[in-house]
């Protein structure tokens, strides 16, 4: 069993002993992934916490450009973010808060409730991803797809 499927199938025990005899903790599949960048984009807090302590490096980004903030942040994993906060850029940081819709002091604070959506944030990534598309820059685009995937498989969960 590999990494990727160790994380896939959620597999703490497994994913700690492969990582304990000596398998890469940053291994890329096919679209530039790592098993951190599935276990943000599958909500595995305790599976990213194992990968970290095993020399995971959250600040790897996939072929788009994403790392595993990114990602977290994408699909709505506010404490999973917060775990990779501290490793990411700062632009990735800001992508992070809009994608949380969260003001800057999220990270560094408790807060009770999310702030309301707003349709703000879809209006920007829209426009940016058309504008980014039109220079011939075709990463936001994929980026905003996903994101809006990855909102619709939230929704039907």
């Amino acid at each position: 069993m590999s990494l990727f499927e160790a994380v896939v199938a959620g597999d703490v025990s497994r994913v700690e002993a492969l990582l304990a005899g000596g398998a890469d903790p940053n291994p890329f599949d096919s679209e530039g992934r790592t098993p951190l960048m599935l276990a943000a984009e599958r909500g595995e807090e305790q599976l990213a916490r194992v990968l970290l302590a095993g020399g995971a490096d959250a600040s790897l980004t996939d072929r788009l450009g994403e790392s595993a903030l990114t990602k977290a942040a994408a699909h709505g994993h506010r404490r999973l973010a917060a775990l990779f906060y501290p490793h990411a850029s700062p632009d990735e940081q800001d992508m992070a808060r809009a994608l949380l819709q969260v003001g800057s002091d999220f990270f560094s604070m408790p807060r009770e409730a999310p702030p309301p959506p707003s349709g703000l944030m879809r209006k920007l990534a829209s426009a940016s991803a058309y504008v980014s598309q039109k220079l011939g820059d075709d990463v936001p685009t994929q980026r905003l797809e996903r994101l809006e995937r990855a909102r619709k498989h939230d929704k039907k969960s």
